[in-house]
């Protein structure tokens, strides 16, 4: 078991979890993902390393509530074990000899970008990062990103952090103002990786791209995570998940990555009525408790209601303030699994560029 050490929202879709795993942060490397599984009935999904720290035996990562797994994922706690952990999977970022390079980061893909501009920081590269969102209420990691980076800015869909726009904009606007990037790296949705190695092609530099398909195994076994890269088919777990850019077929990609989507959705309802009935029974467990002899006091379920219904409750009969405390909540946890449902369909459907990397 691999005990989870700290979680922490980073927004209202993405989660940052550490996880104690001493082997595997002893050897992980900026690139390279984890395969895990929460218990043993469930699915085994790949996750890209945020960060790590081998004295305290730890591995960062983030993700985004847009699957089944990861719904079930966001609701765990410190304290919690995951059944399965394994890594390091795939292969480092190739990132030895870079003396100027531009970072780019799409939504989720921040958190995965961010280890490869620490490792080119700390090695004495000049790193600009360029990140993108849909909106600023989403943005993740700036503090981190901006101790790492010579500059770096980031772009919104709706403008609404002052800077509306794609991640191409700034990217083209600082070559052609004589950035002399020997490196470009993109990680985040494949449209927005697509249109990075496009404006970079031109211009000869050379671009790597995180890969993220289908993947069962991460093993190379499978081959569910196939990608055609030139003229050949390669193995996104075992071959990347880095590639040039300049020979990927994002438009096969793209294809291969809806293959599922209505799966998906029915999977992503029915967590979403697991949660939700889980949460009705930590109303129920707390008011039972607050029927316990010598016990008294407000329900301990997970849905926390506001100050002034607080007030109003306080102000009933005992027994009236329990049935109505009880319907309160699991209407409110109906309406938060609800809410959880309609941001994953959403991000699942890879409705904006930015969405994260659907892990």
């Amino acid at each position: 078991m691999y005990p989870i050490v700290s979680v922490e929202a980073l927004n209202d879709e993405v989660t940052r979890m550490v996880v104690s795993a001493p082997d595997i942060a002893r050897k992980i490397k900026p690139g390279q993902f984890i395969m895990l599984r929460i218990d043993e009935v469930g699915e085994r999904i790949p996750l890209t390393m945020n960060d790590c720290d081998p004295k305290a035996g730890t591995v960062t990562i983030v993700f985004q509530a847009v699957g089944a797994t990861t719904m079930r994922l966001a609701t765990l706690k410190p304290g919690d074990a995951l059944l399965d952990f394994v890594g390091p999977l795939g292969n480092p970022t190739e990132l030895e000899g870079a003396k100027r390079a531009c970072v780019i980061g799409g939504g989720l893909g921040t958190a995965i970008a961010y280890p490869q501009a620490k490792w080119l920081h700390d090695h004495g590269c000049q790193v600009d990062v360029i990140t993108g969102f849909r909106t600023q209420d989403l943005v993740i990691m700036q503090d981190e990103i901006e101790a790492v980076a010579s500059r770096s800015i980031v772009m919104t869909d709706d403008g609404s952090n002052g800077n509306k726009g794609v991640v191409t904009e700034p990217l083209k606007r600082w070559i052609d103002e004589g950035a002399d990037y020997d490196l470009v790296l993109a990680v985040g949705p494949v449209i927005m990786m697509k249109f990075v190695a496009k404006t970079t092609e031109p211009y000869g530099i050379p671009t790597l791209v995180s890969m993220n398909p289908l993947m069962i195994d991460g093993t190379g076994m499978c081959g569910g995570c196939r990608v055609k890269v030139g003229d050949e088919y390669l193995h996104a777990c075992v071959d990347g998940p880095d590639f040039d850019g300049h020979l990927v077929d994002f438009d096969a990609a793209m294809r291969r990555g809806v293959m599922y989507q209505g799966y998906e959705g029915s999977a992503r309802k029915a967590m979403a009525k697991q949660l939700s009935e889980a949460r009705d029974c930590d109303v129920a467990a707390g008011l039972r408790e607050a029927d316990a002899p010598g016990e008294g006091g407000r329900a301990r379920g997970r849905i926390t209601l506001d100050e002034a219904t607080e007030a109003q409750l306080a102000s009933m009969e005992p027994d009236k303030a329990k049935k109505v405390r009880a319907a309160l909540e699991a209407k409110a946890a109906r309406e938060a699994a609800a809410a959880a449902a309609a941001h994953a369909e959403q991000a699942g459907a890879g409705q904006s560029v930015y969405d994260g990397e659907g892990e």
